[in-house]
């Protein structure tokens, strides 16, 4: 209500077409839970079984089966029911670390003197309860256990207290990435094609409207770019157009995704401009862009909202995928290239697996973190044997 439309006709308009679309894009409450509960089952099981591939590398895989062809039988002082309590310690601190936000907001929510639940199980206070007993109550025993154990196999523990921790960051993004999947399908049923277009541009320019009065501020500029890259990935992956198309129309099929990848192009764009911002002017210019494309999507005008848009091609599309995967690419090169460096030592295998794991998360909608990862690991690898040898000589 407080965006700045000036013509009445077009105000009425993005009202009602924002309305009927709110109620195709948001499920009803149970099937939003169920969706939540089923994703959260799914990251719990994902985690589990790389827990359990994490325990056969140091118990049975090729990790131990190294160490004992060099003649050194080293395992870590632990039985394999306390890795298993380890593991879920640490996947446990991981979730609670990379969840901290939610699981405050959801407590505060819970505490508050009538809150309204919408269910009479609670599962995301179970999640929340269930994670913070686990830390506190687990934590202080691994810490204990790994320094006590730690120089009986030093790449062990380092895989073991990485590798559980790793595992419990992914699991909130396998979580995030199973919810979106479930939540994109299950709303078939109920959304129109251009529903997501209309109350994702609308919304998106109602936030930029809210930002407006700290629109200098990194923070505010940061949060704004994050809204809109949202944005252009939730227009690029509707499906919803696809349902009104038959599997062998292929060209229109085709057209569709274009034409929705030229809407994300466009955004992209902008949020290219919101990061330059040095005046107001400047600012109002790309919220007056997202409120036009509204209008436009409310009014049904498809061409007008293409009419900036830029082209598609299969070579830009290319490049982008490829500067998707480059992080990844670059971890999974650091991990085949520096245990082989001169001065890495017996923890060549620990910095191998850390790495690796890191380019599995990498493929994960993230920062852009490579350079400091490996520089932070070969420090870390290079101080710790160079004190390792340094004792030794002693």
């Amino acid at each position: 209500m407080d965006l700045s439309v000036q013509d009445p006709s077009d105000r009425e308009r993005l009202i009602e077409a924002a309305q009927l679309a709110a109620l195709g894009v948001f499920l009803p409450t149970g099937m939003r839970q169920r969706n939540d509960r089923l994703s959260i089952a799914g990251a719990g099981i994902l985690t589990l079984s790389g827990g359990a591939f994490l325990l056969w590398l140091l118990n049975g895989g090729p990790i131990s089966d190294s160490s004992v062809s060099a003649g050194k039988p080293e395992t870590l002082g632990l039985s394999v029911l306390g890795q298993v309590e380890m593991l879920i310690t640490l996947v446990a601190a991981g979730a609670l670390w990379t969840s901290r936000r939610a699981v405050f907001a959801t407590l505060r929510q819970r505490l508050q003197p009538n809150p309204a639940p919408e269910s009479d199980f609670d599962h995301a206070l179970v999640v929340c309860a269930t994670l913070i007993g686990v830390t506190l109550v687990g934590l202080p025993w691994a810490v204990l256990a790994a320094s006590s154990r730690y120089g009986q196999w030093p790449i062990g523990w380092q895989a073991l207290v990485g590798g559980g921790f790793f595992l419990g960051l992914a699991s909130r993004r396998l979580g995030n990435a199973l919810y979106q999947f479930l939540d994109r399908h299950a709303r078939i049923e109920y959304e129109e094609p251009v529903d997501q277009v209309v109350w994702r541009l609308h919304y998106l320019a109602w936030l930029l409207h809210v930002y407006r009065p700290n629109y200098l501020k990194p923070r505010i500029l940061r949060q704004a770019r994050a809204r809109i890259n949202e944005t252009a990935r939730i227009i690029e992956l509707n499906p919803v157009p696809m349902r009104t198309a038959h599997w062998r129309e292929r060209s229109l099929r085709k057209q569709i995704r274009h034409d929705h990848a030229r809407v994300a192009a466009t955004l992209r764009e902008l949020s290219k401009n919101i990061a330059t911002v040095h005046t107001l002017e400047q600012y109002d210019r790309v919220c007056d862009a997202v409120l036009a494309g509204a209008i436009s999507a409310a009014h049904g005008n498809w061409d007008e909202l293409l009419e900036a848009a830029p082209e598609i091609s299969v070579i830009s599309r290319t490049v982008r995928a490829f500067r998707r995967t480059v992080p990844s690419l670059v971890l999974v090169g650091a991990a085949l290239v520096i245990p082989v460096l001169p001065g890495i030592g017996a923890s060549a295998d620990g910095i191998r697996v850390l790495l690796l794991a890191t380019a599995v998360l990498s493929i994960l909608p993230t920062g852009d973190a490579a350079r400091d990862i490996i520089r932070g690991t070969l420090d870390r690898a290079l101080v710790r044997d160079s004190g390792s040898g340094t004792a030794k000589n002693n």
